[in-house]
């Protein structure tokens, strides 16, 4: 598939600062994780980058959650059945 000069051009423009991360784990803890990341066919990056991606999305769920219970409340319409599952 080609893409069209203005996508070809909007990709390029969009650069993605990266940066290096580091942390310190125990060693068999390190070499169990790449041996179960490595047995489904992923590599430690992808599975650490696509877990702190979930990980952002779900805490700002959370966080709207918590505003909205607070909203109800400070409304007096706070219901213990209530539910806040968001489509």
């Amino acid at each position: 598939m080609q893409e069209s000069p203005s996508e070809e051009k909007r990709c390029k423009e969009i650069k993605v600062k990266t940066v290096r991360l580091c942390i310190d784990v125990p060693e068999n803890i390190k070499d169990d994780f790449r041996e179960a990341v490595e047995r489904n066919g992923k590599t430690m990056k992808d599975v650490l980058k696509l877990y702190m991606q979930k990980y952002i999305w779900k805490q700002g769920e959370l966080q709207r959650n918590r505003q909205i219970r607070r909203q109800d409340i400070g409304d007096g319409h706070y219901s213990l059945q209530k539910s806040y599952v968001r489509k």
